[in-house]
């Protein structure tokens, strides 16, 4: 059922979203294609506000806190998770695995590849410091648009 903190949840978090991404997009080599990353991780975003930070609104000011805090790590790593799963196809595709499990354990090395290179204070401050916005905004929606 939508309500008015889902929605909200869903904008912030997309805000979120997007102005991390431009953050990590910092760190990636020159050159490289990030066509689709920063909408990739907003979408992410407004998912995840919608369903959980949006869904948890309403049960007071500090599980808003963590719900927020929460929302922004959940996009944090589904949006890892996804890009390290998205090379590891792009390079199976190109036959550069020998077998099932060897590609799934490269995707896990790209994985806390991609952690690592995110590890900069722009990029998690900016998910620490909007995803407690987004959690108090959300709090805010459903306290105020019962």
């Amino acid at each position: 059922m939508p309500t008015a903190a889902k929605l909200v949840g869903a904008m912030a978090f997309f805000a979120v979203g997007w102005a991390a991404a431009l953050q990590a997009l910092t760190t990636m080599p020159d050159g490289t294609p990030a066509t689709w990353f920063a909408p990739t991780i907003a979408m992410i975003g407004l998912w995840q506000g919608w369903a959980v930070a949006g869904r948890g609104a309403g049960m007071g000011w500090s599980m808003a806190l963590g719900n927020g805090l929460r929302t922004s790590i959940q996009i944090a790593i589904l949006g890892l998770l996804l890009f390290a799963l998205r090379t590891m196809f792009i390079r199976s595709a190109n036959l550069r695995y020998d077998g099932f499990f060897e590609a799934i354990f490269a995707s896990m090395d790209l994985f806390i590849e991609y952690f690592f290179q995110s590890l900069i204070v722009p990029v998690w401050g900016v998910l620490l410091i909007g995803g407690i916005i987004g959690g108090l905004l959300c709090e805010g929606a459903a306290r105020r648009w019962r």
